[in-house]
């Protein structure tokens, strides 16, 4: 019997390889959030392979959407990139990662606000809720490096402390390109609790913001055991908060 020369067992093991990735499990790509994020994210009940499958997502014990799918989009390596298309209970985007870039396109997604903004300590007490809207045409992190623009609408904002006020208002966040930081600039898009700030977020420096807040004309009495939470003050002053986030 002729023996099969090493050219042949080279192309043979690179094909039973890319079999074999071809095949990793779904919940192979949960495990590696899970121990990124500490086990605060998990994909529940994976289905399919890292290339295409799906999931429920759930952070800190609450589910973030019935299911986020992934497609992988081969075309995406003719630029050194993984490329996924990604599908949410609402909305959907294309995401690509390359060596030291991140690259987020087309996306509008939809996201409840209440498990997010439970990961802070300090906004727990405020019991919040609402919808989170995110959308860009274009978001790229590229070699440490901003551009593009992507905005971060919060719909139907609630508190928990002033269940009579429902909803507080709609915001809108906005990150723009600013040397080698994005620039956060927050603003109220309607609703009697008015928000308004700016901030910065940099790899190293993390995110740093400054956020006002104030009862519209007529709902200061309304708004009062909310504000009182944040700072004190008369019921038509305005409260301040700093954060700094690394």
């Amino acid at each position: 019997m002729r023996r099969l020369g090493t050219l042949w067992w080279v192309v043979l093991a690179i094909l039973i390889l890319i079999f074999l990735l071809l095949r990793l499990p779904a919940s192979l790509l949960g495990s590696v959030l899970e121990g990124q994020s500490g086990g605060k994210l998990q994909l529940v009940a994976a289905e399919g392979t890292i290339w295409q499958g799906s999931a429920q997502p759930v952070l800190q014990g609450a589910a973030l959407a019935e299911r986020l799918s992934w497609n992988w989009q081969p075309k995406a390596l003719l630029q050194g990139k993984l490329g996924y298309q990604i599908k949410l209970d609402q909305g959907s985007a294309l995401l690509n990662v390359g060596l030291r870039s991140l690259e987020l396109r087309d996306a509008n997604l939809g996201l409840p606000a209440a498990p997010l903004l439970q990961l802070d300590n300090r906004s727990k007490a405020y019991g919040l809720a609402g919808q989170l809207q995110l959308s860009t045409g274009r978001f790229v992190w590229q070699a440490g490096k901003p551009e593009g623009q992507l905005l971060l609408d919060w719909r139907n904002a609630a508190s928990s402390l002033v269940p009579a006020v429902q909803p507080l208002g709609d915001y809108r966040a906005t990150l723009s390109p600013a040397g080698e930081r994005w620039q956060l600039q927050l603003t109220t898009l309607g609703g009697p609790l008015q928000l308004s700030g700016q901030g910065s977020w940099d790899a190293k420096q993390g995110l740093q913001a400054e956020v006002g807040l104030k009862a519209a004309n007529g709902s200061e009495g309304l708004l009062a055991p909310f504000l009182s939470q944040v700072g004190a003050g008369a019921p038509d002053s305005e409260r301040r908060l700093r954060f700094n986030f690394r």
